[in-house]
């Protein structure tokens, strides 16, 4: 739960306490990504406001698409983070293989 918490507040952090800095550094990218944008078409927004302009509505609705885009990042690292802490320790040595007659699954016994 912890990994969890830790990217819910600042999404990567959770990744980086698991050890997977690639996978952290992507969800911080697009956070940043997603709140400057946010930003962005606020300000685009207000001006659009202060000049009585008539594409007001669809500049409001891009940035409640950029809001919701940045909540899901938080959501969605999360819940990552939370899957990945629990399968840290699954065995990296599983091996899925497809067979005439279904699919195999093998996993090396270690003595």
């Amino acid at each position: 739960m912890g990994a969890f918490l830790r990217s819910f507040i600042l999404p990567g952090w959770g990744q980086a306490a698991t050890d997977r800095p690639m996978t952290g550094a992507a969800f911080v990218a697009w956070e940043g990504i997603t709140a400057m944008m946010t930003f962005k078409a606020q300000q685009e927004a207000n001006y659009l406001k202060a000049i009585h302009s008539k594409n007001l509505q669809l500049k409001r609705q891009e940035v409640q698409d950029w809001l919701v885009l940045w909540i899901f990042n938080h959501l969605f690292s999360g819940a990552e983070a939370y899957v990945s802490a629990h399968l840290r320790d699954f065995p990296p040595d599983l091996k899925i293989r497809a067979f005439p007659g279904g699919i195999g699954v093998s996993v090396p016994v270690h003595e």
